[in-house]
């Protein structure tokens, strides 16, 4: 199936039955994406081993899996997966090749955003978060412990947020940090195995956030925006949330859709993770089951802009966001979506919903 795809996306690419033996081998290829199996237990080692390479750091990684739930799509991304796609979908694999022709994996973005500092025990994990960030413009840097996190925040380039891990530096102990570093504003999201899946800003620990390590890992991008915005997200008309779950989506009249995963709802749109989006302008037809809800619900819209691989004007993963037409959505649906968000936005001080099992 890869093979006819390729044929057909007269790309010039190359099809293996397996990864190939070594990082060199797969690198001198130059790949502008690489196609795993996105089901098997070995998909972690795999991307983490694909980018300990400097030519293939942001080469995207498509998962592909048999079975259109939310479990296999966000499990992908977990892993740390650029898109996932339906083994059957030999017209998205073409088309994802063709969008990624004039994309160089071998360029570094500009740095355009804040300085992040990593620390974590687990050197995977960190470098798998600091792709994420990388990716999105942030200038990042890592630390080895909490000696080096204070130091750091002491000095002259002190960061503007830092990532940690519970182990090495608790929420508990962040004030300690603050003060030892004479950086009270440093914003601090600290990863832990045992937080909750739903993503809190706690009025005792300000400017600071916990994310679970079995977030999908752009998570964590939402995140970093939220808390360098200082409190602006508040004042959007329609605050945005994070909540993953899969959605169908075409163009108007179009008979058979595609799939991607959402990645933030408001009120009046949606943001949906894929790397076959479709053209701007559009207008669109998307259905997907509103959280807290097993209904699924028909809206429509305009694509009002893409995101593309290493583009740094907006720090989101790869997608397109639709904004919903509340005049030509139908009535009933459109009511269930806006009452399931406004359900969730009541919850004070909540940045994301937990995702599905």
């Amino acid at each position: 199936m890869l093979r006819r795809a390729v044929e057909r996306a007269n790309s010039g690419s190359y099809v293996s039955s397996t990864i190939l033996g070594s990082q060199d081998d797969l690198s001198d290829l130059r790949p502008k994406c690489i196609f795993v199996d996105g089901e098997t237990a070995e998909l972690g080692t795999t991307t983490t081993w694909i980018r300990e390479d400097p030519f293939l750091f942001a080469t995207p990684v498509i998962a592909m899996v048999s079975d259109l739930r939310d479990a296999s799509f966000v499990q992908a991304y977990r892993q740390g997966a650029d898109d996932v796609i339906l083994r059957s979908n030999v017209g998205g694999v073409t088309r994802r090749i063709a969008n990624l022709q004039d994309f160089d994996p071998t360029a570094r973005p500009p740095v355009s955003r804040g300085r992040v500092l990593i620390s974590h025990h687990v050197d995977e994990y960190r470098r798998l978060l600091g792709r994420v960030l990388r990716q999105a413009c942030f200038d990042v840097h890592f630390a080895v412990d909490a000696n080096e996190i204070i130091a750091a925040m002491a000095s002259e380039l002190e960061p503007d947020l830092v990532v940690v891990s519970n182990q090495l530096l608790p929420m508990a102990k962040i004030e300690h940090a603050r003060r030892a570093a004479n950086a009270p504003k440093t914003r601090f999201v600290v990863v832990s195995a045992t937080a909750s899946t739903r993503i809190m800003l706690d009025s005792r620990f300000p400017h600071s956030a916990t994310i679970s390590e079995n977030a999908p890992h752009d998570h964590l991008l939402f995140l970093a925006n939220d808390l360098l915005r200082d409190g602006c997200r508040q004042g959007r008309q329609s605050p945005r949330y994070l909540f993953d779950t899969i959605c169908s989506f075409r163009t108007e009249g179009e008979f058979s859709p595609e799939y991607g995963l959402t990645y933030n709802m408001s009120q009046t749109g949606i943001y949906v993770r894929t790397l076959d989006p479709p053209p701007k302008d559009a207008t669109l037809w998307l259905e997907l089951r509103p959280p807290g809800t097993t209904a699924t619900v028909h809206l429509r819209g305009t694509l009002v802009w893409v995101a593309t691989p290493g583009a740094c004007s907006r720090a989101t993963p790869p997608g397109f966001g639709l904004q919903i037409d509340a005049h030509s959505s139908p009535a009933r649906d459109l009511k269930l979506y806006r009452d399931a968000y406004n359900t969730l936005a009541q919850v004070p001080n909540q940045i994301a919903l937990s995702w599905r099992p």
